[in-house]
């Protein structure tokens, strides 16, 4: 195998079976559609690898967790980095089983590949306590960034580190306080209030 496959392989069967378990039925593509929909100038055809792996709950865990799988690949080199492609990966935890969840990781992730590459304007990709509108419903407004509670926010690969983001999704109230204080400190207020960082379309705010 390729250094990318040994890379790509690595993160997919040891290090996300060893974080979340059971890693479901298989991966869901990104699809033209959806950088369609951001008016992409150009779609790499790479792009089209990365998807989202949903994982039921397991003996440690009653929450679903989805993550997404392609971003730290190493396309551009045959020797270990600091970090591992874009060196993120993203995920999302439910307290059910949500085919929303997916569309809107996919979302994410085609976001912030777009970003990376130049392609909406001079911001830089996603990283912690970042914010971004994306409406859920009319409750949940905007995504929030932040460090997961309850897996890792890190592991290594062959070809480098790579960063867990954790996507939470944060009503309009939370959203003014986050930029008033700061991500971080909405996040704690999340935890102690609800115990964790799952995303749901509808929950009491917290601030």
């Amino acid at each position: 195998m390729s250094f990318l496959e040994e890379s790509w392989e690595e993160r997919e069967e040891k290090s996300y079976k060893e974080i979340f378990g059971d890693t479901g039925p298989g991966i869901f593509p990104l699809s033209n559609e959806i950088f369609d929909r951001m008016n992409a100038k150009s779609i790499d055809p790479r792009w089209l690898t990365h998807g989202v792996f949903k994982c039921p709950p397991t003996g440690n865990r009653n929450t679903w967790a989805y993550v997404t799988s392609g971003m730290s690949n190493p396309w551009e080199t045959e020797e270990p980095e600091e970090y591992s492609g874009l060196g993120v990966e993203f995920l999302m935890e439910t307290e059910n089983e949500e085919s929303w969840t997916i569309e809107v990781l996919q979302t994410l992730m085609a976001y912030n590949l777009l970003l990376a590459a130049g392609q909406m304007g001079d911001f830089p990709p996603l990283d912690y306590g970042h914010r971004v509108p994306l409406a859920l419903s009319e409750s949940i407004k905007a995504i929030m960034f932040v460090h997961p509670v309850n897996f890792t926010d890190h592991f290594s690969i062959k070809s480098g580190r790579v960063d867990l983001l954790q996507a939470v999704g944060i009503t309009p109230s939370e959203l003014e306080a986050a930029k008033e204080t700061s991500s971080e400190a909405i996040k704690q207020k999340l935890v102690s209030n609800t115990g964790g960082l799952v995303t749901s379309k509808e929950r009491a705010s917290v601030a």
